[in-house]
């Protein structure tokens, strides 16, 4: 992504929900992440198949969209962002020096988050899911859900921590020394350029709205659930955390 004016790094703030995100690029935004939350009603036959059907907004009643996604599908930034639907395909670079894959996460719900090294509230979620001190609320459940194997969380650096270029594997090992916990999968994007090529950055563009940190929740069979960070930690927590 673009550079932040030279001020905008420091202007990183949290606030008592951790709602307010601040871009990387050269535009600075205060404003709350966006994202939606619906329901899903359906009905069981009595063969035990059940028919669903997702309103525009969002989230489903029994934590599923049974959209029948999975791995393997459209790579990012290709594909459509849209509740219930099979989410684009992406792989990154582990603080092993390996590449990870998102296959890795089939039969298991999670929580995506994409990060830059560089930004206030990404540091300050990254010390909440470590179990340190956090401005976020309520990551409880979702630290618990993660823990017990109900519910992953991959985290995402889409910029180093010296000139918003690409991550390298000793970004990584200093993000998982400062904020160890063994049950995240954190991977980093090794796109090169600050021009804002990295795939997730332009795929969940309608979810970040050039602010970070930004979230998505998905479904185990690989469909998107629930957009936006608050509302994602938030299901993430209350249906599959502990």
């Amino acid at each position: 992504m673009d550079p932040p004016e030279d001020d905008g790094a420091a202007d990183d703030t949290v606030g008592d929900d951790a709602s307010d995100d601040t871009t990387g690029g050269d535009d600075t935004t205060g404003g709350e992440e966006t994202g939606s939350t619906g329901e899903t009603t359906g009905s069981t036959d009595d063969a035990g198949t059940t028919d669903e059907e997702t309103t525009d907004e969002g989230t489903t009643d029994e934590g599923t969209t049974g959209g029948g996604g999975e791995c393997g599908t459209e790579a990012a930034p290709a594909g459509t962002l849209e509740v219930g639907q099979p989410f684009s395909h992406w792989s990154g670079l582990t603080v092993e020096g390996d590449e990870w894959d998102y296959c890795e996460m089939a039969g298991t719900p999670f929580i995506l988050v994409i990060s830059g090294a560089w930004c206030g509230p990404c540091n300050d979620l990254a010390s909440g899911m470590a179990g340190m001190q956090t401005g976020f609320q309520n990551l409880g459940p979702v630290i618990a859900g993660v823990e017990g194997g109900t519910l992953g969380f991959v985290e995402v650096l889409l910029d180093n921590f010296n000139d918003f270029g690409a991550v390298t594997q000793a970004d990584l090992m200093q993000w998982e020394a400062a904020y160890p916990n063994e049950h995240i999968h954190l991977v980093g994007d090794t796109t090169p350029g600050t021009d804002g090529g990295e795939p997730l950055w332009q795929y969940l563009s309608p979810v970040h709205m050039g602010g970070l940190p930004a979230g998505v929740l998905v479904d185990a069979d690989f469909n998107l659930e629930v957009t936006g960070l608050n509302e994602a930690l938030a299901a993430g927590g209350s249906q599959y955390g502990g």
